[in-house]
């Protein structure tokens, strides 16, 4: 769910949205994960990465260079997807080394 949250972060900013955003507990974004089946766990990464990359090939160029705040820190729209695409490589490397290797 953190891709979710960053992404609505990054949606924000890239519309030109200047209202502050407070930060978010990401532990409770993950209990309910907990009960899921490893096949709706593989089917809810693909819908949310692709809409990620939907979102981020359909930006015009000025987007990326927009700033906004979130949890007290200015941020650009360019630096939440570069955020956002290193979260993800973070946990498919934990993925490969603790249950693939």
């Amino acid at each position: 769910d953190s891709e979710r949250v960053m992404t609505y972060r990054l949606l924000r900013f890239a519309r030109g949205d200047q209202t502050p955003l407070t930060g978010f507990d990401q532990e409770l974004f993950i209990p309910p994960f907990g009960s899921w089946t490893t096949a709706q766990l593989a089917e809810d990464y693909r819908a949310v990465r692709q809409s990620t990359i939907t979102l981020l090939r359909g930006l015009p160029a000025e987007a990326w260079t927009r700033k906004g705040t979130a949890n007290n820190l200015s941020i650009t729209v360019r630096a939440l997807a570069y955020g956002i695409a290193g979260h993800e490589l973070h946990h498919m490397g934990v993925i490969r080394n603790r249950y693939l290797s």
